[in-house]
């Protein structure tokens, strides 16, 4: 099939949106020791506080769907974008604890309906490119949060104002939306639009894979430096676990549309988790830096694909429009990611950490069980 230049335009605005949501959740992630700080909040206050961008994150898959149906995934995605923008910034300036966890809700609301919009968007050009290019996005959103990252810890170190620092990524990221978005594609308003999206029937078992997946990279984030830590890593290499797991994840989304198209995703998912959780697992019980470092970088390849695919998957589902179908599946992985600080924090209390990323292993098995829950996904257009 070739190519049109329109589309070519579109994929490359899509790919700097989804690249702009990754460094926005990287921007933030890497200043709220400067925000907390500054507001002299205690440790157990801002796991509190930092509730609020879930609930808002949840709050945002329920009700996105419906509102990308009404405007349009090419309108939303603007002033979601544009907004998301705002919500970082706001976030700098808020005076107290309860109005941090305030801003963080509408945040977190936020940057899920810009999710969800930018997923639509991906989803029509898949359809209309004839192949498998969903991957590819989602590799750009990983990139995005490195160099978010990257650049956040940098501006840390020169000793940048959080606010100034969010408010530079502002002007950059609306610049970014004021040039892009003109190409962004139009999608047609479905004649039924379902307000709120709750996952049911053939999406039920998608979302239960993103919930799984949701906990299983939890354990990365969340207990990688720890564990490392507890192994006896300087701090430097203890650093280095989710940076290592996010880069190979990159990679693995890189190459993700490729292995699809010749494979199929249900192959390369299945086989994908499978490879992640055991390396995750064989890494752990190595009990050794090395090793743990490369179960983590085994689960970023391996699970490379699999919200992409899910995304995918979930747009094709009949009486569905795709904004609503893959807010119902996020919705899922929203409370996986809920749950999953107080699963693995419960069972790192009573068996140490090591249980916890037995546990996420162990999960990545039934997501590798889950896989034929795509089967769906290359019966269609494509």
């Amino acid at each position: 099939m070739v190519v049109n230049s329109g589309l070519v335009r579109a994929r490359g605005a899509i790919s700097s949106l989804f690249l702009l949501h990754g460094f926005i959740a990287a921007s933030w992630v890497t200043r709220i020791p400067a925000v907390s700080e500054g507001l002299g909040l205690e440790a157990v206050v801002l796991g509190t506080i930092l509730m609020g961008n879930m609930a808002g994150s949840l709050a945002g898959s329920i009700t996105s769907g419906g509102l990308v149906d009404r405007y349009g995934s090419r309108m939303a995605a603007r002033y979601a974008a544009l907004a998301s923008l705002v919500g970082l910034v706001s976030l700098a300036l808020m005076p107290s604890a309860v109005l941090l966890f305030v801003g963080l809700a509408i945040y977190g609301l936020l940057m899920s309906y810009f999710n969800i919009a930018i997923n639509a968007q991906a989803t029509a050009l898949e359809a209309r490119y004839g192949r498998p290019i969903f991957s590819s996005f989602h590799a750009m959103w990983s990139l995005g949060a490195l160099l978010g990252a990257l650049s956040g810890a940098g501006l840390a170190g020169l000793g940048l104002e959080p606010w100034l620092h969010f408010a530079l990524v502002g002007l950059a990221g609306a610049l970014m939306v004021g040039v892009g978005w003109r190409w962004l594609l139009e999608t047609p308003v479905p004649p039924i639009r379902r307000v709120f999206a709750l996952p049911q029937g053939p999406l039920l078992f998608l979302g239960l894979m993103g919930f799984c997946t949701a906990i299983s990279d939890g354990s990365i984030a969340g207990w990688s430096g720890v564990y490392l830590r507890s192994l006896g890593a300087p701090e430097w290499i203890a650093a280095l676990g989710f940076a290592v797991h996010q880069s190979v994840m990159m990679l693995g989304r890189l190459s993700g549309d490729w292995l699809v198209a010749r494979f199929g995703a249900v192959k390369v998912v299945r086989y994908g988790a499978l490879f992640g959780g055991l390396g995750l697992g064989i890494g752990v019980l190595s009990q050794s830096v090395e090793g743990a470092l490369l179960g983590m970088a085994c689960m970023g390849w391996g699970m490379a694909t699999l919200f992409p695919m899910m995304f995918a998957a979930a747009s094709g589902t009949p009486g569905l429009s795709a904004a609503s179908a893959i807010a119902s599946v996020s919705t899922m992985s929203t409370l996986g990611g809920l749950v999953g600080p107080l699963l693995l924090g419960s069972v790192a209390e009573v068996g140490g950490v090591r249980s916890s990323f037995l546990l996420a292993a162990a999960l990545a098995g039934v997501v590798s069980w889950l896989a034929f829950s795509l089967s769906s996904y290359r019966s269609r257009s494509l």
